[in-house]
């Protein structure tokens, strides 16, 4: 799977995204950056940005983006070629383990 699958699954699945946990889950380091250019430029489709604040453990202001995949009338032609695209990647895929099979079972790709 490549980091553009990882991050396309990750939006199709509901998943809220920000620069830590896309860091942690797909291991992309610039997620407004890769948003644009692997997922909304490619596929036609808005993500939704929403702007949160807070403070660092060391009482600093901090601010931060969350990204989410919004399911509107405008972007569902773009969602439909991005099911294409994972489809299309995790099942390019021989899988070498059973614990690989069982999640493309559960996500009924085999």
């Amino acid at each position: 799977m490549t980091a553009k699958c990882a991050l396309a699954k990750a939006l199709l699945d509901g998943k809220t995204l920000n620069v830590k946990n896309c860091f942690e889950m797909i291991g992309l380091t610039n997620c407004s950056r890769e948003i644009s250019r692997m997922i909304e430029q490619p596929f036609g489709v808005t993500i939704t940005k929403i702007t949160r604040s807070g403070t660092s453990r060391y009482k600093q202001a901090v601010t931060w983006m969350d990204y989410r995949l919004a399911i509107t009338n405008e972007n569902l032609p773009g969602i439909a070629k991005m099911k294409e695209y994972v489809n299309k990647q995790i099942t390019a895929i021989t899988p070498k383990t059973d614990a690989y099979v069982k999640t493309l079972k559960q996500l009924n790709l085999l």
